[in-house]
């Protein structure tokens, strides 16, 4: 998977498939360093971050993953 861009609250995040299995992300920009997953149960949440990175919006970050790879699904069928 190619990395993308997601843009949340004007603000830009660089999104980079960061291992298949488990599915993990890492979303970074100027200022933050986070990987994150979803659950089993469907809840995004924080794996790693560096130490002063700021504070994400992570239920709006996973919910515009989640939509990015069901549209990337649908045009690749």
């Amino acid at each position: 998977m190619e990395p993308f861009t997601l843009t949340i609250n004007e603000v830009n995040y660089l999104v980079n498939l960061h291992s298949a299995f488990p599915r993990l992300f890492d979303v970074s920009n100027k200022d933050i360093f986070y990987t994150v997953g979803k659950t089993d149960a469907g809840n995004w949440v924080y794996v790693k971050h560096e130490p002063a990175s700021a504070v994400i919006p992570l239920a709006e970050i996973g919910d515009a993953i989640d939509g990015y790879i069901s549209d990337k699904q649908l045009f690749e069928s």
